[in-house]
């Protein structure tokens, strides 16, 4: 159980503002990313999936306005319609690992604060 949620709060807003695969990644490869999340999103009948698409096109979005200081609906559309069906597929490769990597670092955290009793 969460003892502090200030504190918890605080650590979450902490890795998310800036995570390791921000700091690899370009603006217009988070915009990307935030795309292939979106298109997913829009074509997976599993439900599980569905929440895991709608918590990767909300990171991807995150990182892009972040790194950009722009909103996400100034571009999104546009470079949506320049991408082909096929290059938005082709995303996958690169964005997913990225987005397992957050996955991964998030899962560690939880355990690592349920072990510290936090």
């Amino acid at each position: 159980m969460m003892r502090n949620p200030i504190l918890a709060a605080a650590t979450a807003a902490l890795l998310l503002s800036s995570p390791a695969g921000a700091q690899q990644a370009t603006v217009d490869q988070n915009l990307d990313c935030a795309i292939w999340a979106s298109f997913r999103l829009g074509v997976s009948q599993d439900e599980a999936e569905r929440t895991g698409l709608m918590i990767a096109t909300a990171w991807f979005i995150g990182l892009y306005e972040g790194q950009s200081g722009r909103k996400i609906g100034e571009v999104m559309g546009a470079r949506a319609m320049a991408l082909s069906p096929q290059e938005v597929q082709a995303l996958e490769s690169s964005c997913l690992p990225r987005f397992q990597d957050f996955g991964n670092r998030m899962t560690k955290l939880g355990s690592d604060l349920k072990a510290s009793g936090g």
